[in-house]
């Protein structure tokens, strides 16, 4: 007993030790691996925990200790342990998923299950969300691998969709070169891809001309409130009518 005793006390000194240099090396690994930089702490305790469980076990063995019984018992608890926290594991394989595939990073504009705001923070467990008001919002990551993600910011240059009216009496081609000058003089609006303005609809009170002029992703929202201010003052001054709906009533008078 005292033999074994002893070469207990030396192999879980080993183990420890051994567990320590495998925990710095996965630590190394996962450090200068982007994709697995956010799960870098996880990593890190789950590898020393899996060798501290395996030598313990291979330790107990060297003291005489049937382990058949105690694996079994580790696997009826891990059992129920999986059925208590099932949610939690689809999260947290979720998590894995996104950290694998990557269809957003931190500081990227998104929307996920119509909440519309900038990456926070990500886990393995929940993604955080900062939207446009301000507010942070927690979003399990099973929810979030499991919803259409929008990546906003996710490309260099977005296009402006804008639909401007005008009274079927107006002059279609002065409005076409009132728009296509006002997106030649601004200086935020891409030369290319080029802009394009077309009639769209024939609407019930207006004609309808489409305005699609790109710009770089963080200029998208100034192009869109600059465009649309200086259509409206140009419209004005050059006398081009936009439109509000408009219903005729036709009163007939009652048969006596």
């Amino acid at each position: 007993m005292l033999v074994n005793a002893i070469k207990f006390t030396v192999t879980i000194f080993f183990v420890v030790l051994l567990a320590r240099v495998v925990g710095k090396i996965a630590e190394r690994l996962t450090r200068n691996n982007k994709v697995l930089s956010l799960a870098e702490n996880f990593i890190k305790v789950a590898v020393r925990r899996s060798v501290l469980f395996v030598g313990f076990i291979a330790a107990l063995s060297i003291l005489g200790v049937n382990i058949a019984p105690v694996l079994a018992l580790i696997g009826a608890a891990g059992l129920v342990v999986g059925l208590a926290l099932q949610g939690t594991l689809s999260n947290f394989a979720s998590g894995i998923l996104i950290l694998i595939y990557r269809p957003f990073d931190v500081g990227d504009l998104i929307e996920i299950d119509d909440i519309l705001g900038v990456v926070d923070s990500m886990i393995l467990l929940s993604t955080t969300i900062k939207t446009v008001d301000n507010k942070l919002v927690m979003i399990p990551n099973n929810i979030v691998w499991n919803s259409p993600i929008v990546n906003v910011t996710g490309s260099n240059t977005r296009r402006v969709n804008l639909v401007f009216g005008i009274g079927y009496g107006d002059d279609f081609s002065q409005a076409q070169k009132v728009m296509q000058k006002i997106l030649d003089d601004h200086e935020l609006v891409l030369s290319e891809p080029e802009s394009t303005i077309r009639v769209n609809e024939l609407a019930d009170s207006s004609v309808n001309r489409i305005c699609r002029p790109w710009a770089k992703t963080d200029d998208y929202w100034d192009v869109y409130w600059d465009v649309t201010e200086a259509v409206k003052r140009e419209f004005d001054s050059q006398g081009i009518t936009i439109p509000f709906p408009q219903r005729d009533i036709h009163f007939f008078p009652a048969q006596s």
